[in-house]
């Protein structure tokens, strides 16, 4: 029986009674719905929903209204994007929208093909050549790289939808040549130029084709033929043989050539076998600082030291190869030291190489630069660049049944040919003759000597 006015006090009791016999019961509080907006590949876009802006991403919003709604993202040299994104009923959830970076395009090209591109030192855009390339906007720097070559490097600003191109000769990396020989203390030439050092020595110099020559005092001159490549290391190892050329002169040995050519110039029949002794003949043509050394009123241009003497008569040349302990070498001498025995037409061959021969140019250059136009007896520089004097009158062969007015004893013959000849002027059979006293721009000598 309840009494009235204690009805509810009955039900606190009854209450507190079950909540002391087994614990209170109360309704679970509603569960948090987090969703995460992140954008890539770049952060700090914002982040705009229902025309509502709501900060930059990564942004956290907390208990979205759940169902379909439209992000918008916007950041800064990025195209604008929206993207339809479905917000969950309860729990966690990260989202994130790519963004396209404005962009241009760039292609890049390399000599030689095959480097690598990469933006910014960091980011591989792939190898040369580099078509078309998307870039984003902006400053970037770029380095193109290629094994054993220098790395070309580049700035730029792209802008929108903007196509740019570049192209870069990549330089070689120097390489490394070692040169040990025996006996050591031999001096050394690089493609005919003097180096400050004696063997052995060790310098660098760019990548290509060169010829080595040494000499040492007793011994013969040896020349060896050397290819380097982009940052490549080598070490020759020589052995010089017992000599007694002079320096700087090259032994033509005994022995017969032919000498002469039958359908050409008038003058230069018959072609005939001749038997000469042996002789020494200079490599190179004579030039200006060595011209000098025995003449020093001789003036030349600063960048002329290097190349033949010219404008020399033959009187000038006689008087310098007997100061120096040499003479002017015969015409004979001088034909087989520039043809060798097989009468070939040129000094390197039969056939005329525009590039084995100083022709038809404007004026000189350094002697011996034209390095496969050497002669069969390694002498330089017997085609083109300066005629030059021989010891000889200019006569009619024996066995030549022409008759002029100009054989005799009044001209000197010049071989040879200079850098005003064309290729016909250049021949090893060709005869160029003139007074003695005649100082033509394009008139200079070499020396012989005789094998005692």
């Amino acid at each position: 029986m309840i009494v009235p006015g204690k009805k509810w006090s009955w039900l606190a009791g009854l209450l507190a009674a079950v909540c002391i016999a087994g614990g209170c019961f109360s309704a679970p509080p509603p569960r948090e719905t987090r969703v995460v907006i992140a954008s890539s590949p770049e952060q700090e876009a914002d982040v705009t929903i229902g025309d509502m802006p709501r900060g930059k991403t990564p942004v956290t919003l907390v208990n979205p209204p759940p169902g379909e709604t439209v992000a918008v993202l916007t950041r800064e040299n990025f195209e604008r994007t929206s993207k339809t994104i479905v917000f969950p009923d309860q729990g966690e959830e990260r989202i994130v929208i790519d963004m396209r970076p404005l962009r241009g395009y760039l292609t890049i090209e390399s000599t030689p093909a095959g480097a690598q591109v990469f933006l910014d030192g960091r980011e591989h855009l792939g190898n040369t050549p580099l078509t078309s390339k998307e870039v984003p906007i902006g400053k970037h720097t770029y380095e193109v790289r290629l094994d054993n070559y220098r790395t070309a490097t580049g700035e730029i600003e792209i802008k929108e939808d903007y196509r740019y191109q570049f192209a870069h000769v990549l330089a070689p990396k120097n390489a490394q040549l070692a040169v040990v020989s025996r006996p050591s203390g031999a001096k050394l030439w690089l493609n005919g130029e003097l180096l400050p050092q004696l063997s052995p020595a060790k310098f660098e110099v760019s990548p290509g084709d060169y010829i080595l020559t040494l000499y040492a005092k007793g011994y013969d001159k040896l020349e060896q033929p050397v290819v380097l490549g982009p940052n490549e290391s080598k070490t020759l190892e020589l052995v010089l043989t017992e000599g007694k050329a002079p320096e700087g002169m090259v032994l033509i040995p005994a022995g017969p050539f032919i000498m002469g050519l039958n359908g050409a110039s008038p003058d230069e029949k018959p072609q005939r076998t001749l038997e000469l002794p042996a002789f020494y003949m200079d490599q190179y043509e004579v030039t200006n600082a060595e011209f000098k050394s025995v003449f020093p009123d001789h003036v030349f241009p600063d960048d002329a030291k290097d190349k033949p003497v010219t404008g020399v008569s033959f009187v000038q040349a006689s008087a310098y190869a007997k100061a120096v302990g040499k003479r002017l070498p015969t015409e004979e001498e001088w034909e087989k030291a520039a043809r060798g025995t097989d009468g070939r037409e040129y000094p390197w061959g039969m056939e005329f190489v525009p590039e084995n021969c100083n022709s038809g140019s404007e004026g000189t250059i350094r002697v011996g630069r034209c390095r496969m136009g050497v002669s069969p007896f390694k002498c330089y520089d017997m085609a083109g660049n300066a005629y030059e004097w021989t010891a000889s009158w200019y006569q009619a062969y024996p066995g030549n049944p022409d008759v002029t007015k100009d054989y005799g004893q009044q001209f000197r013959v010049l071989r040879g040919g200079s850098y005003k000849s064309d290729r016909f002027g250049v021949r090893c059979a060709r005869r160029h003759y003139d007074h003695m006293e005649s100082r033509q721009p394009d008139y200079g000598f070499r020396c012989a000597k005789d094998v005692e």
